[in-house]
């Protein structure tokens, strides 16, 4: 940086140190990784499970790219060469990628719901609803990359010489002038489309995982859930990564030539001379197809999501209980997004050509490598400097992963909106000595801060939906909108998914129509302190616990991992009549398991593709009953771990079927034994069955007013009080019914504050009858006495001892100790209350 000013030399700084922290540092740690000898890694766990979806995964991504070049390239051409609409064009092609895919995902398969008519016929035939899982997954994707595809393949149209269009439509065939013509000049944005739609769906997580199709990016996630070793993810990716790379370097060499020059316009003419050439209406083919992909990448999921709403209650209770979700991610995204500029800016001003490459190739690079990733790469490094943990933990980590993901994206709408006129006064001025920031500032800022501004925006909204990252770095307790959306799907619950659905639908709208309207009348300065306003009224959520009793940690067990005494996101737990412990975790294991953390045994669930049991109970003859949620049904073990019997699945008959069971409980003993089995999923309701587990009767409906419940998760006997506690969990409060299911009233509400619940997930109770209350959404345990009122708060969001990350269930024992199954930190936490 010799001979540059003192201001141009911090700011090229700040870029670089900015590309050196989010870009090449967590890469630099993943090759490393990669080439080093992994470390305390599970060896059941073989690389050749990876290796055996590397042709379904190609497969795949080979199919949704071509489909993709196919559905982008008339919105393509109109991008390309009609100027008299691009003002508003570029903004409605890129509007669909500002929804989420699991947000589409989500939207078509309403159809497919188990209470839909089209879900209660492929209910009974699994093989019918996967293939259609999996067909509205790819399909979702091919929907979401269009604009991607199309926006590259204008870039061809843009370079056309409309001369050679002039000769040859005087006497060849559409035929031949496609074969000759059309695909030897569009080859190369065709193919380049392909390759970035290619690698992007190689390592897609959210929408493939949703579907249930395994793929590479999906067992990468997975991998590092299982074993929690970078090392092993690292070694395990090195192909996608080969992939990545080779699509990286052809992309650089290919956007250095996206240059706009003066005669783009004329492209027009000949466009619509080849369209009458071949017999077809310029204006109507392509503007069908273009209407057509709008339709069923916004309008048609949009009706979807509306005709489904049937309560308003929801979009009340919206900002109460989410506002500090919508407000932090609204935070993260935009660091995000201003870091994307700075890098990208760096990038393109540096006068060091060999450096200038290096940082856009990188930039590319970490753009098709798996967010995921990057996001285990940049914890490595915090681990290995051992900085504090306010540093360790810290919310801008999201920021960094964002920004990670989506600056090649800033880069490349930055790269085409180029033109020569620029290069030729950029080298002149450089020749009279300007500084890389002066002619930044004075040559290409004027006419090019809209797409700056524009894609600030665009990043904005990525990262404000963004999984893959934003959940490896997330700490315990920040509010984060994206997540807890993709919980509420994980839940089924439908109208609570519309809501936040519509509502960041709409917020997205409100956003471009802001930018738009301020492109057009105001400066650039009055939309920089509109933002500054915006992002200062968010930055005014409340992320502080709220007071708590300090708990007595008697002891914590368990680490992340497969092995005996290990957890991968443990959710169930129950304690047996011997003090012992069953646990039941993501990889399909219950262990028992002593008081101090020693496996005695494991049983494994027979089946665990569909998903894993979210509840265990043991009952008075001490027979162990889980609740296989996601096949419907209640499996009974006996104490030496084998199957002895089960409680129904799903059919036809709503009397005595499940959709998802979630819990059981018990009252009485031997033939005057009551089971109660909690279930969600369309019958949000409470079944009761005699001990020869014949149906007696059923009460409650989906809702929130009285007599309904949101996903019940979790059930608790008073036998002295003749009292079912019942987790209302998604209408955050306690229902306690009479056996006879009768409403008694209810405990909490939504919030915060003592008193209040937020996701109530567990209950247990005290020998004094006192309540206890696991909240998976305060991240703490409450203390209730019989007639409602909070005794006591205990825990906060965090990682050290005491504090807890999604805590999931609890047990007390005969001692009253409380076990927590602290679900984000892959352990169990021992209280004395």
């Amino acid at each position: 940086m010799n001979g540059y000013s003192l201001y141009t030399k911090i700011i090229l700084t700040t870029c670089l140190t900015c590309w050196g922290l989010v870009i090449f540092l967590p890469l630099a740690c993943l090759v490393f990784q990669s080439f080093s000898s992994p470390s305390n890694v599970p060896c059941d766990y073989a690389t050749t499970e990876l290796s055996s979806l590397t042709i379904r995964s190609f497969t795949l991504a080979a199919v949704i790219a071509f489909m993709s070049i196919l559905s982008g390239y008339f919105p393509g051409r109109l991008l390309g060469t009609s100027h008299q609409h691009s003002h508003w064009l570029l903004p409605a092609i890129l509007i669909p990628l500002a929804l989420p895919r699991y947000v589409l995902y989500y939207a078509w398969t309403l159809l497919l719901s188990p209470t839909s008519a089209l879900g209660t016929i492929i209910s009974g035939n699994p093989d019918i609803a996967r293939f259609l899982n999996s067909f509205t997954s790819t399909a979702v994707l091919v929907f979401w990359y269009w604009p991607i595809a199309a926006l590259l393949v204008s870039q061809g149209w843009r370079h056309i010489d409309h001369q050679i269009w002039e000769n040859a439509s005087l006497d060849a065939k559409p035929l031949s002038i496609f074969k000759k013509i059309t695909l030897p000049l569009l080859i190369r944005p065709i193919l380049m489309a392909f390759a970035v739609c290619f690698v992007l769906s190689l390592s897609e997580f959210a929408t493939f995982h949703l579907g249930g199709i395994q793929t590479i990016g999906t067992e990468l996630a997975v991998l590092y859930e299982l074993t929690g070793s970078e090392h092993y993810v690292a070694r395990a990716a090195w192909p996608l990564t080969l992939i990545a790379l080779t699509v990286s370097l052809i992309l650089l060499k290919t956007s250095r030539r996206w240059l706009l020059s003066a005669t783009t316009s004329s492209l027009t003419s000949p466009t619509e001379r080849l369209s009458r050439h071949l017999g077809i209406n310029h204006n109507k083919v392509p503007w069908t197809v273009f209407i057509l992909l709008m339709g069923l990448t916004l309008f048609v999921p949009l009706a979807l999501l509306l005709t489904n709403i049937n309560t308003t209650t929801e979009f009340h209770r919206f900002f109460t209980l989410h506002y500090d979700d919508l407000g932090w991610s609204l935070i993260t995204a935009v660091l995000a997004a201003g870091l994307a500029l700075l890098i990208v800016m760096g990038a393109l001003t540096v006068n060091n050509k060999s450096l200038s490459m290096l940082i856009q190739l990188t930039i590319f690079l970490t753009m098709f490598i798996p967010a995921s990733l990057v996001a285990v790469s940049l914890l490595k490094i915090l681990a290995v400097l051992n900085l504090p943990t306010a540093i360790r933990q810290g919310w801008y980590l999201v920021s960094f992963g964002q920004a990670a993901r989506f600056t090649g994206l800033a880069l490349i709408l930055l790269q085409a909106a180029r033109s020569l006129r620029e290069k030729q006064l950029s080298e002149s001025a450089a020749l009279d000595g300007a500084s890389p920031i002066k002619i930044w500032w004075f040559i290409h800022w004027p006419r090019i801060w809209p797409i700056w501004l524009g894609s600030f925006l665009l990043i904005a909204m990525f990262s404000f939906t963004e999984l893959s990252a934003t959940m490896v770095l997330l700490p315990a307790g920040l509010p984060n909108f994206a997540q807890r959306l993709l919980n509420q799907m994980h839940y089924a619950r439908d109208q609570q998914v519309i809501t936040s659905c519509l509502i960041l639908i709409a917020l997205f709208i409100v956003f471009i129509t802001v930018i738009i309207l301020l492109l057009r009348s105001l400066r650039v300065r009055y939309v920089t302190i509109i933002l500054c306003i915006t992002v200062g009224f968010f930055s005014g959520c409340d992320l502080e616990s709220r007071p708590a009793d300090c708990p007595k940690v008697l002891h914590t067990f368990g680490r992340t991992g497969r092995g005996p005494g290990e957890f991968i996101y443990p959710r169930a737990i129950d304690i047996g009549p011997d003090e012992n412990l069953y646990i039941v975790d993501k990889t399909g294991r219950i262990q028992n398991i002593t008081t101090r953390g020693k496996t005695l045994s494991v049983i494994h669930m027979p089946d665990i593709e569909a998903g894993k049991p979210v509840g265990i109970s043991i009952a008075p003859d001490g027979n162990l009953y889980v609740a296989d949620t996601h096949y419907n049904r209640i499996l009974i073990y006996s104490p030496s771990g084998k199957i002895i019997d089960k409680i129904y699945q799903f059919g036809p008959d709503d009397k005595d079927t499940f959709i998802y069971p979630t819990d059981i409980a018990f009252t009485g003993e031997k033939k005057n034994l009551r089971i109660f089995v909690s279930e969600y999923g369309g019958r949000d309701r409470i079944t009761v069955f005699d001990s020869r587990k014949k149906f007696l009767f059923a009460f409650g409906s989906p809702g929130n007013a009285e007599n309904q419940f949101s996903r019940p998760s979790a059930l608790c006997v008073d036998q002295k009080r003749k009292r079912l506690y019942i987790a209302d969990a998604c209408n955050h409060r306690i229902a306690v019914y009479n056996f006879k299911g009768e409403l008694n009233k209810y405990i909490g509400s939504v919030g915060r504050e003592a008193g209040q619940l937020r996701y109530p997930y567990d209950l247990a109770l005290l020998p004094n009858g006192n309540l206890v209350v696991c909240e998976f959404g305060n991240n703490r345990i409450q203390l209730f006495q019989p007639d409602g009122r909070s005794l006591a708060v205990y825990g906060r969001p965090g990682r050290q001892s005491g504090e807890l990350a999604y805590p999931w269930a609890l047990t007390i024992d005969n001692q009253e100790r409380v076990y927590i199954v602290d679900a984000g930190n892959n352990r169990i936490q021992i209280w004395q209350l």
